[in-house]
């Protein structure tokens, strides 16, 4: 009798010990710039990458998992929840290009805060969530040291795609891996953008300016879809020497007059792009 007393003490424990997923109809929406990482099923502009995926298992579990890669280094968090809304199992991973085989990391999500706006067993579109996990680090075996994840999510399978919240999630995701800035302007486009005019006659009236100037004129521009640089951004680099203001005024008016692009391209569509240029002098 006292070995099964025992027994249904831990067993309840167990049960009782699993944290709950909180369900908030009026949860932050996702479509706002705060302190958690975002993952959603819309994808990396450039090679389709998805960092949410949410799947229904056999044996009516349902496993949520973000991810991120940035081609050298990347996390994986999973949430796994029965359908009393019990979050039965969380993991995360940090993981590396470069693995140590006798120096091994691991992690144990010591604690778990979980809040979706609907539930997932009743419904999956539109679903989202945000989290708080506290993280333990190992290292051979031994803590190291417990920090804290933040993280949110939101599926757009079904979704308008000319809504609103699609179309913010779609321009910070193409921000966020580097292919526009802030200001839609493409960092690495399909096609760079190319010389058109003559090279020869810019660099002649360059060298006609009086004053010093640098052998290599360095500097960042935004072209334009209509093959023209932009007045600003405008940003000269490397070594000024005693370049000064009034002929940097100068060089930068012959380099938006005298030059012609052919504008860089995503989808074979002319869209603004931001280069490094160099000009040589001599």
């Amino acid at each position: 009798m006292r070995i099964q007393f025992i027994i249904l003490i831990l067993i309840t424990n167990f049960a009782f010990g699993k944290e709950k997923v909180t369900i908030d109809q009026n949860l932050v929406k996702y479509e706002i710039k705060d302190e958690f990482n975002r993952f959603d099923d819309i994808g990396n502009p450039k090679n389709d990458f998805e960092s949410l995926k949410i799947e229904l298992k056999s044996n009516s579990i349902l496993e949520i998992k973000n991810s991120y890669s940035s081609g050298f280094t990347g996390n994986d968090i999973s949430f796994k929840i029965n359908k009393n809304l019990e979050i039965v199992e969380t993991t995360y991973n940090y993981w590396t290009d470069v693995i140590d085989l006798d120096n091994i990391r691991t992690y144990n999500v010591k604690n778990v805060k979980l809040t979706l706006n609907q539930n997932p067993f009743k419904k999956l579109n539109g679903l989202r969530g945000n989290y708080i996990i506290e993280i333990q680090h190992f290292y051979n075996d031994s803590l190291t040291k417990t920090d804290t994840f933040k993280g949110k999510f939101k599926s757009f399978k079904g979704a308008d795609k000319t809504s609103a919240d699609y179309l913010w999630a779609l321009e910070q995701n193409k921000i966020f891996y580097g292919i526009t800035n802030e200001n839609g302007v493409y960092l690495r486009p399909d096609k760079m953008p190319l010389l058109k005019s003559d090279y020869k006659i810019l660099t002649e009236k360059i060298k006609n300016i009086a004053g010093y100037k640098p052998k290599k004129i360095k500097a960042y521009v935004v072209i334009n879809e209509n093959g023209k640089i932009e007045k600003e951004p405008f940003r000269f680099f490397g070594n000024f020497g005693q370049w000064n203001d009034e002929t940097q005024s100068q060089v930068k008016k012959l380099l938006i007059e005298l030059s012609e692009w052919y504008p860089a391209c995503v989808n074979e569509k002319e869209v603004r792009s931001q280069i490094p240029i160099v000009i040589g002098t001599e």
